[in-house]
C-alpha cells in the first residue's frame, strides 16, 4: 500500500515513544484499569425495579449494539449488591448524565443504602425509574445476558428512547470532564465558531474548561518527571493538605471515584509515600511529603511561566470572576 508523505507522517509520528508503564494485565489489574481509563466515555446510571425493589448503578460500560433491532449493552460486576436484582429483572433503564449532574454520578456511586431517597425521579413507561435532569433515557427490556469473566453483560432491547437539551458528562483518566470542540476541528458551517472577541455570553465556561484541560495536559510532563500520573498527583495533594482523611472522603474531595482513589492510594503505599492508621486515617510519610512539595514547586514555576506577560489587571479580573463562580457553586456544608 502506497502512502503520501502526509499519510506516512501521520502513521509514523512518535514511533519511538516509550510507554510510561506496561505489563500483563492478568498480573496487574491496576495497570489494566489505568490503561482503560485513557478511553474517555460518557456516564450512565442504570436503574431497575422489580417487586417494589429498586436498584441503580453508575457505569461507563454502556454502548450501542444494533440499530435493527435497537439494542444496547452494559456490564455489571457479579460482586455487586445489585447483581441479583438486575439479572432477575426483565427490564432496566439507561439514564445518560448531563454535564450538570456530577453530583448525581457521585451519589449513585456511593454506598448509600437507599440511593433513590434523595434523588429526583419518576417511573418510566415500562416501570424502570427515570432520573430527572438527564440528557437521554433508554427504557429497555432485557434481551440477553452474557457471562464475561467477573462481570455479566446485559443486552437490552430499547422500547422507548428520549433525549433532552444539554451537554454530556464525561469521564476520562480518572476525572470528570466535559466536551469541547477540538482546536483543530472545523465548526459546522451553520454554527461557526464563537470567540471571546466576538461574544462572551455562552463562551466563558467552555473557555475555562478548555484552559483547565490544556494546562493539565501540558503539566503532565512535570507529573511524570516526579513519577506520578494525574490521579496519584491529585490524591497526594489532597492527603498533604488534609491529613487524616479516610478513603471515601478522599474520593469525594478529589472527584476521582472510589476505585480510582483506591488504586492511587495503593500506588502511594507501595512506594512508601503513604500509611494508614488503625482507624483508616491516611497520612503521608516523609517521602510522600517531599514528593508533594516537589510537584508543588514545579507547579509554581509552571504557573509563573504561563502567566508571564498577562497584565496584572487582567489576572485580577479573572481571579475575581473565578472566585465568584466557585463561591456560588460550592456545595453547602
Amino acid at each position: 500500500m502506497q502512502t503520501t508523505a502526509s499519510q506516512d507522517t501521520l502513521f509514523t509520528e512518535d514511533a519511538a515513544r516509550q510507554p510510561i508503564e506496561a505489563g500483563d494485565p492478568a498480573n496487574d489489574s491496576r495497570l489494566f484499569r489505568r490503561c482503560l481509563g485513557l478511553y474517555g466515555t460518557g456516564i450512565a446510571i442504570i436503574t431497575t425495579e422489580m417487586e417494589e425493589q429498586r436498584a441503580a448503578v453508575t457505569v461507563n460500560s454502556f454502548a450501542s449494539v444494533s440499530l435493527d433491532p435497537p439494542l444496547v449493552l452494559w456490564s455489571i460486576s457479579r460482586a455487586s449488591r445489585s447483581y441479583p436484582l438486575f439479572t432477575n429483572s426483565k427490564r432496566f433503564a439507561v439514564n445518560i448524565l448531563a454535564s450538570t449532574q456530577m453530583n448525581v454520578s457521585r451519589h449513585f456511586s456511593s454506598k448509600v443504602e437507599d440511593k433513590f431517597a434523595d434523588a429526583s425521579w419518576s417511573p418510566g413507561e415500562f416501570g424502570s425509574p427515570l432520573l430527572h435532569g438527564c440528557l437521554a433515557h433508554f427504557e429497555c427490556e432485557t434481551y440477553a445476558q452474557v457471562e464475561g469473566g467477573d462481570h455479566t453483560i446485559l443486552i437490552g432491547l430499547v422500547r422507548r428512547a428520549s433525549r433532552f437539551e444539554g451537554e454530556p458528562l464525561l469521564f476520562a483518566q480518572g476525572q470528570y470532564s466535559v466536551a469541547y470542540s477540538h482546536p483543530e476541528a472545523s465548526p459546522a458551517p451553520e454554527v461557526g465558531r464563537l470567540t471571546p472577541e466576538t461574544s462572551t455570553e455562552g463562551t466563558i465556561i467552555p473557555q475555562i474548561f478548555e484552559a483547565h484541560h490544556l494546562l493539565s495536559a501540558v503539566f503532565d510532563e512535570h507529573r511524570h518527571a516526579e513519577g506520578l500520573d494525574i490521579s496519584v498527583a491529585r490524591v497526594i495533594a489532597c492527603v498533604y493538605d488534609m491529613p487524616g482523611l479516610k478513603v471515601d472522603q478522599v474520593a469525594r474531595v478529589t472527584y476521582l471515584g472510589q476505585r480510582d482513589t483506591e488504586d492511587a492510594l495503593a500506588t502511594l503505599v507501595e512506594r512508601g509515600m503513604l500509611v494508614s492508621s488503625a482507624d483508616g486515617q491516611l497520612i503521608l510519610t516523609e517521602a510522600g511529603r517531599q514528593r508533594r512539595e516537589a510537584i508543588r514547586a514545579r507547579w509554581q514555576n509552571f504557573q509563573k511561566d504561563q502567566l508571564e506577560g498577562i497584565p496584572e489587571a487582567d489576572l485580577r479580573a479573572t481571579l475575581r470572576t473565578l472566585s465568584k463562580l466557585i463561591a456560588q457553586n460550592r456545595p453547602a456544608k
